[in-house]
């Protein structure tokens, strides 16, 4: 008996037909498109994504590119490939089964119960299981196996095989379960599976403390990358007014999704920085500023040709990091 998938696969082409296949591809394309969108956002980033989208495609033909292969990609797999990427490409089914037990939770035919198969039998002397190996499992199954078989990698746990065998088990008056979420130890003696066996609660710490990590990574992530150095191969500069200036270059990254406006102090030292160029440093979103500065002291004020340097990096009045450096003065 063909399904309804089937019956419509060999219906003749017609007006309605074009129109719903057509509409079909669209809907799945605008999805592929999406996914491909967020994809790429990750490689290079939500502004480079947005760029390409809004620029002229001249200006991004790779960006464009990649995008029209990812969405491809995803099209052809929706469109076409479907669970054929759970049994061909994708390797969830092979590593989680190296991870099974007898105490895992997996969907399962209960064996115990169903067997032996057989039709429903109005003679009660005739004694079999309650599969009555109608086959509506095999049928929904999207990966075409056969559950009853026991866990297989195909299997993507849709759980489409216990939905159709418990309406089978309802009308025909049998106990719902036939098949469902259950162990192989639940099955073969009846008693309860432990959830919580060692190997359970292993894992459940080895998680937590892999969660703890990742949440205090982004708790302390800098909202800026800086580096604050003395230009190499630059010597101090003597000035006619009594003070000692040194040349350094800065490299300051925005990380944030806003632009940042970026200040520099001396914090254990008494003299004034400045600005080549322009002294307005306004670092768009997610993006780089290099640049130049002058920090001048009074010679008065500098202890000895070598000190330390404390510059702190300020990012819209707040302080984002304290760099250190060293002056060079002509003191003895």
């Amino acid at each position: 008996m063909l399904s309804s998938s089937a019956i419509w696969q060999k219906s003749e082409w017609n007006q309605k037909k074009i129109f719903k296949r057509a509409l079909k591809y669209v809907i799945f394309y605008l999805i592929a498109l999406a996914i491909s969108h967020t994809f790429l956002a990750y490689i290079i980033g939500i502004s480079e994504v947005r760029q390409i989208v809004t620029e002229p495609a001249t200006k991004h033909i790779m960006g464009l590119m990649a995008m029209l292969l990812f969405s491809g990609a995803f099209f052809v797999v929706y469109a076409f490939f479907r669970e054929q990427i759970c049994i061909v490409a994708c390797p969830y089914g092979r590593l989680q089964g190296v991870m099974l037990d007898k105490n895992s939770i997996v969907v399962a035919y209960d064996y115990v119960r169903g067997e032996p198969r057989g039709k429903v039998q109005k003679n009660e002397l005739q004694k079999t299981g309650d599969c009555i190996d109608c086959k509506a499992c095999v049928h929904v199954c999207p990966t075409g196996i056969d559950i009853r078989n026991g866990t297989q990698l195909e299997c993507v746990n849709c759980t489409a095989c216990i939905d159709a065998c418990d309406d089978i088990m309802a009308k025909i008056n049998k106990p719902l379960g036939l098949i469902r979420y259950a162990s192989e130890s639940n099955i073969s003696t009846g008693k309860k599976t432990n959830w919580f066996s060692p190997r359970l609660m292993a894992y459940s710490a080895v998680l937590l403390i892999l969660l703890g990590l990742l949440s205090f990574t982004f708790m302390s992530h800098s909202s800026i990358d800086a580096s604050v150095l003395r230009t190499p191969g630059q010597f101090y500069q003597e000035n006619a007014d009594g003070t000692t200036s040194n040349l350094y270059n800065f490299n300051v990254t925005n990380k944030k999704n806003k632009p940042m406006k970026l200040e520099f102090k001396l914090m254990n030292q008494s003299g004034e920085i400045k600005i080549i160029g322009n002294p307005s440093l306004t670092i768009p979103a997610e993006e780089e500023k290099r640049g130049q500065f002058f920090v001048v002291i009074p010679n008065n004020k500098i202890p000895a040709s070598k000190t330390d340097l404390l510059i702190a990096i300020y990012g819209n009045d707040e302080l984002l990091k304290e760099q250190k450096t060293t002056f060079m003065a002509p003191v003895e």
